[in-house]
């Protein structure tokens, strides 16, 4: 009996371990031209993407960069993929010529 109140307990409070998980993501924005390009290190996102979205742009207007299209990807459970898609970001980015500049994730408030 204990066994099965165990096995029970468990399974129950998997669900809760499973949304403990970090998810990750990045934010990148571009100057209305695209000349120049803000991008934030890959950080477990506490929030969701629209409200990251916000709190990115209005970092941005306040270091002067007001105006600028920013944009969150949906946050992923692996980091190596949002590493990989911030990477990808960036070298398009720079490929179109755009001077890149990078941003302190841990300038966006967490959650409250």
């Amino acid at each position: 009996m204990r066994i099965s109140i165990a096995l029970v307990a468990i399974v129950v409070s998997l669900p809760a371990v499973a949304l403990a998980q970090p998810r990750w993501t990045f934010c990148i924005a571009s100057s209305k031209s695209g000349a120049d390009v803000w991008i934030t290190d890959v950080f477990a996102a506490e929030r969701d993407r629209v409200e990251l979205e916000s709190a990115f742009k209005t970092m941005l207007g306040r270091t002067g960069a007001a105006g600028a299209d920013a944009q969150c990807p949906m946050p992923r459970e692996d980091k190596t993929e949002a590493v990989n898609a911030r990477f990808e970001a960036e070298e398009f980015n720079r490929k179109l010529g755009a001077t890149l500049h990078a941003v302190l994730a841990g300038g966006l408030p967490p959650r409250r």
